[in-house]
């Protein structure tokens, strides 16, 4: 009896200590500020910081500029408390949207490198919990200051920071995607190889493409109240159902070649209309684009295309002879049965 009591002791302790040295990771993971410096006095990285820490950071270190990887947010709490504190103290505020667990952009990558470039020092980097995004924007900021090598730069995404290796977090895809391609063409990585790379032949999921679908016959698609998307819904029987909206070539600085839609499956040939004036300054788009081609489309489905229920809205890129890219837009249409 007295073995069995101390075998249970030592299980009961044994499960204790696992659950406490679990508990540490999750809240290390989950809730840890993570401030740190990337390059000393220059670049800094944290987590979503509250007004008062965020206020005492600006202070003591004498940031001038603050690069928000998760957009603007317009009417979020923390955009808003962010935005005060930053104007308090005269620091210039950059709002540059990525995903956690997705290539980022060509765009907003492009825009990212920008603002590391040029913007007032010290900058200070974050994200909601200052590992994904934050861990991607420092290893670029490593590389524009000072070109260390790969196994220096992916430390900025590591256990460390509460990045699990072998992941699909942003960095880990996105130097993953890099190493590959220094591979394929025999390159040696430097700061030099790395800005080549992003500009001239990175391509992101949605193939460089910055593009809306905007309305079906008229009606505007709404935010889903069950998914990370947008949905319209429309009768069975209108006969012809106009799908607008508006997409541009970000690396070639053009207008998009060869358009199609997809709904359900089915695609149809987009025709390009004008440009479009009445797309707002705050989606971001590139100072260096042309106003001129940020291009309006429309696409016309029959009735005999569309089958009842919901349907994903896809888009196609590339003419015949070149390689197809297929977009999912997190964009549905749902069709009800008329009557």
């Amino acid at each position: 009896m007295k073995m069995r009591n101390r075998h249970i002791r030592i299980w009961i302790v044994a499960i204790s200590l696992a659950m406490s040295i679990g508990g540490a990771i999750w809240w290390h993971i989950s809730f840890n500020p993570r401030f740190f410096p990337v390059i000393e006095k220059q670049v800094y990285r944290s987590a979503q910081l509250s007004p008062s820490r965020l206020d005492a950071v600006i202070q003591t270190y004498g940031i001038r500029t603050i690069i928000a990887l998760l957009g603007s947010e317009n009417g979020a709490s923390w955009y808003e408390n962010e935005k005060t504190v930053a104007e308090h103290h005269q620091v210039q505020m950059l709002n540059i949207g990525f995903g956690s667990h997705e290539l980022p952009q060509f765009n907003r990558l492009n825009q990212l490198v920008d603002a590391l470039l040029s913007a007032p020092r010290p900058i200070l980097l974050h994200c909601y919990r200052g590992a994904d995004r934050s861990g991607m924007a420092s290893a670029i900021a490593l590389i524009l200051n000072d070109d260390p090598p790969l196994e220096t730069i992916e430390k900025q995404f590591s256990w460390r920071f509460g990045v699990i290796p072998y992941s699909d977090s942003i960095g880990v895809l996105f130097f993953n995607q890099y190493s590959e391609w220094l591979r394929a063409t025999g390159k040696v990585h430097n700061r030099d190889c790395f800005l080549d790379w992003i500009r001239n032949h990175y391509v992101d999921p949605k193939g460089n493409i910055e593009y809306d679908i905007d309305s079906i016959n008229g009606k505007g698609f709404e935010d889903s109240k069950w998914k990370d998307g947008r949905v319209a819904t429309v009768q069975k029987g209108a006969g012809h159902y106009v799908v607008r909206g508006w997409s541009v070539d970000y690396r070639r600085l053009s207008q998009v070649d060869s358009l199609q839609v997809g709904i359900g499956g089915i695609f149809r040939q987009a025709g390009f209309t004008s440009h479009r004036p009445d797309l707002p300054a705050s989606l971001g788009l590139s100072g260096a684009l042309n106003p001129q081609l940020l291009t309006g489309w429309e696409c016309e489905f029959n009735d005999k295309d569309l089958s009842p229920g919901c349907q994903d809205i896809q888009l196609s890129i590339g003419g015949p002879g070149s390689a197809k890219t297929v977009i999912s837009t997190r964009i549905q249409l749902c069709v009800k049965e008329s009557g």
